[in-house]
């Protein structure tokens, strides 16, 4: 087969289609109705349009859980979503994914040409497999991955897959995404024999076919989760942080990774809107309303995200909302508020921004920001981690994260003028150099203080930059267990993990005993592999 811009493989029997639903052991391993052929293009664009957030995933585990658990939000009363709803969705997307991810992978194995032709299309597909399952392994600890999403080959062997620890399965993850990096080839270059490398061409619409901006999603997902697992095996993340921070290409300011559902023509019904408006009950937590002003003032806001997060409540007046401390029983986010923005339903709470959460035709869904970036280049430069130990660093990096955000954040709403969501009409203009001035010499701001005082100010502002990021904040808390906190209520303590699907018990009997034996039960309190 001749390459030239463009590939289209095929594979015969066997690719689920996207979309395809089952709500039982078929989500894992089988595939409801198969299609003749499959080209690899619309396969992996498939894969790339499950990387947006479910409906359940966000209304039942970000809202209910993530939120209050990690203290970037307060909730305001029972909105009767069960956890486990949403961990059923994300287990099934998942699995559903994989098994897409596992045939454009036969494909690329079936090609009898020159195998480095392939290597472009190859690290895309790591870098894809990477994301999804640290997404999911990071949430439910060991899992089935190995073995799973491959019985479309009909071997028996695959049709109940056994668990895996989450150890190999990040060690198999990050060889991979490191090999991504190192092959990933951009511009006009050629292989060893003068070919041109496969390419995805216009199927490819995350990052319009720039291998640069794939090459800089592979680094910084690779500085990510091994900074997520250094606290638990250092001998094994410090080689991949020395990696990441020798020189490779990060994401930086502007290129923020995520999902736009302009890009993708795509209309969020069923998630973003959806999960506030239907949940109702999240509101600002008095955690992250100390860290961004010193009174319940608009003059005592310190920070300008806070003018974007937050509105006041009905009577005009910013009112946070202390972990388990009353409750608000008002919908401040009903459509009916596009008529009257005024209308907040009586609520007594200061709710998220109406018009951050209306959006459901073109803000991004962020999945890995050059905030981010900073925040763990300033860690690892505070602590020593794959680079020599250096404050000066460390605070030049914590600066350019604060400025990320809150640039990330104004620009966001300055740019979202669409159906039912003309934010950028009434978002305050951007932060002067004064304003920015007060953020950043405001004590709880102000890198100054002992080493131990500045790791906790750069945990404190990576956890704030991940307000619409809650499993990052969830993940940052558990790693570290330094994140602002204000009390701690009961329910949220040693929530570690989301709980395996009840289904997995039927239908994976055999090895979903084996694995709850091994771990001391399907509980929420069993920590995943990488907490201390």
């Amino acid at each position: 087969m001749k390459f030239s811009n463009k590939i289209w493989l095929y594979i015969s029997g066997a690719a689920m289609m996207l979309g395809a639903c089952s709500k039982d052991f078929q989500q894992i391993n089988t595939t409801p109705f198969l299609p003749v052929t499959a080209a690899t293009g619309p396969l992996v664009n498939g894969v790339i349009s499950t990387m947006f957030l479910l409906g359940q995933e966000q209304a039942a585990v970000h809202n209910e859980w993530y939120y209050p658990a990690t203290q970037l939000g307060s909730i305001a009363g029972s909105s009767g979503y069960l956890v486990q709803n949403g961990a059923n969705d994300i287990w099934a997307d998942y699995y559903n994914t994989l098994q897409n991810l596992n045939v454009i992978q036969d494909q690329i194995n079936a090609y009898s040409g020159d195998k480095e032709e392939m290597n472009n299309i190859q690290a895309i597909v790591y870098v894809l497999r990477a994301y999804k399952t640290f997404r999911v392994t990071d949430q439910f600890g060991d899992m089935p991955y190995f073995n799973a999403g491959k019985s479309y080959s009909n071997n028996a062997a695959f049709f109940r897959p056994v668990y895996d620890g989450q150890e190999k399965i990040y060690d198999s993850l990050l060889v991979n995404l490191k090999w991504a990096s190192e092959h990933i080839k951009t511009g006009n270059a050629v292989t060893a024999a003068g070919k041109p490398y496969a390419s995805l061409g216009a199927s490819e619409t995350f990052f319009n076919n720039n291998m640069l901006l794939w090459q800089k999603f592979a680094n910084s997902l690779l500085l990510r989760q091994a900074m997520q697992m250094v606290e638990k095996a250092p001998a094994t993340a410090t080689p991949y942080l020395q990696y990441a921070l020798s020189g490779v290409p990060l994401v930086e300011d502007g290129e923020d990774v995520g999902m736009s559902p302009v890009k993708m023509v795509k209309v969020l019904t069923d998630s973003r809107f959806w999960a506030f408006t239907s949940h109702k009950f999240l509101r600002v937590s008095t955690t992250v309303w100390n860290m961004m002003a010193t009174n319940t003032t608009t003059a005592g806001i310190f920070d300008p995200r806070a003018l974007l997060f937050f509105e006041t409540n009905q009577a005009g007046k910013w009112a946070p909302l202390g972990p388990g401390a009353g409750t608000d029983p008002s919908n401040p986010y009903t459509d009916k508020r596009d008529a009257d923005i005024s209308n907040k339903d009586n609520c007594i709470y200061s709710p998220f921004n109406y018009y951050l959460v209306r959006d459901i035709n073109y803000q991004p869904e962020v999945m890995l920001s050059a905030a981010e970036v900073h925040f763990l280049k300033a860690e690892a430069n505070a602590r020593g981690l794959g680079v020599t130990k250096n404050m000066t660093t460390a605070g030049t990096e914590y600066t350019a994260g604060i400025k990320s955000s809150v640039n990330f954040w104004y620009n966001i709403a300055h740019n979202t003028n669409v159906t039912n969501d003309n934010w950028a009409a009434v978002a305050p203009p951007n932060p002067t150099d004064s304003a920015m001035n007060v953020l950043l010499t405001n004590p709880k701001v102000a890198f100054t203080g002992t080493d131990d005082q500045l790791l906790d100010k750069i945990y404190a502002q990576e956890w704030l930059s991940y307000f619409r990021q809650p499993w990052l904040a969830y993940n940052l808390m558990r790693r570290t267990g330094r994140t602002p906190r204000d009390g701690n209520p009961s329910q949220y303590v040693n929530f570690n993990r989301l709980q395996y699907p009840q289904t997995e018990s039927i239908d994976n009997e055999a090895n979903y005993k084996t694995q709850v034996a091994a771990m001391g039960g399907n509980s929420a309190t069993v920590k995943v592999w990488w907490m201390k």
